[in-house]
């Protein structure tokens, strides 16, 4: 590892380029070729996979909060006596639908897509949820 000096000594000229690129340490060589990531779309392919890979609960985790979430809404209907809390439910199932192609997902492209689209389901199922309890406690 090469050190620079935040100060040169009275006299010495900077050293260039050339000079610099020449007392570096060649690189050493690596197994494969080198990938680096180019874009935003596989970084979060790369993270989504990490994620994926490092927490096999997550599934299970997934699945259950669904069912939570589902059930919450029928608890609410008997409870408000009213049929708007059942709304958010199909967007629920959804999200579990697209729960079971991200468990089948073979490629980070594909496990990218169906994490989304889980997400995305739930979070407009959560959205939805809000607006049913605005509806139902005016």
């Amino acid at each position: 590892m090469t050190t620079v000096p935040l100060t040169r000594a009275p006299g010495e000229h900077p050293k260039t380029d050339a000079d610099v690129l020449s007392d570096a340490p060649a690189p050493e060589p690596t197994d494969g070729p080198l990938t680096p990531s180019v874009g935003i779309v596989e970084l979060s392919e790369r993270v989504v996979a990490s994620i994926l890979g490092r927490c096999p609960w997550l599934y299970r985790a997934a699945t259950i909060t669904l069912a939570v979430f589902s059930a919450v809404c029928l608890v609410a209907v008997a409870t408000r006596l009213s049929a708007l809390p059942l709304i958010p439910i199909p967007l629920f199932a959804l999200a579990w639908y697209f729960l079971r192609f991200l468990r089948a997902a073979d490629t980070r492209r594909l496990q990218l897509r169906w994490a989304l689209l889980t997400a995305l389901a739930t979070m407009v199922g959560f959205w939805l949820v809000s607006v049913v309890a605005r509806w139902v406690s005016s």
